[in-house]
């Protein structure tokens, strides 16, 4: 069997229906800072683009074009309040363990076992999907995302994508 060009297949799917190529960033001047803090002793922040948001918040839209919107979500927050809105990728085994895409619960683990100095108590959730607006990604949302996490003293943050 051939291998499947899975990029050139979904901008053919998504030029038929009316949108522009797909094209990838680049980012040649992103500074490489070394991680230089133990971490048992650092603060670890969540961002998570599997589309998280809790029953009394308003959900993302799950067939939005260029949704750049944030929610916060307390690390301590039971599961049952969590809801997941996001059309762009298989949630049946996130919805059996919300930890595959929003591993709080691993996080708070490290945290009890000492091997992170803490879990950051706010996760930052996006619903991204069909996301073609990438300057206003850097210019409104990232650093509205490096706030959320320099108002909790984040060393270092774990994303994940969905």
């Amino acid at each position: 069997m051939e291998p499947i060009n899975y990029v050139t297949c979904l901008n053919e799917m998504y030029q038929s229906q009316g949108f522009p190529p797909y094209q990838w960033s680049k980012f040649e001047t992103s500074p490489w800072i070394p991680f230089k803090k133990p971490l048992n002793q650092a603060c670890i922040g969540l961002i998570s683009s599997a589309g998280i948001f809790l029953d009394d918040q308003e959900p993302f839209d799950s067939w939005a074009v260029n949704d750049l919107s944030v929610r916060l979500i307390k690390t301590d927050t039971p599961h049952a309040k969590f809801r997941l809105h996001h059309n762009y990728f298989d949630h049946r085994d996130a919805l059996k363990d919300f930890n595959c895409v929003f591993p709080v619960d691993r996080l708070s683990e490290l945290e009890r076992e000492g091997f992170i100095g803490s879990f950051a108590p706010k996760a930052a959730t996006l619903g991204m999907g069909r996301l073609y607006k990438r300057t206003a990604l850097q210019a409104e949302t990232v650093p509205k995302l490096v706030e959320i996490m320099k108002e909790q003293s984040v060393d270092a943050v774990l994303l994940v994508a969905a």
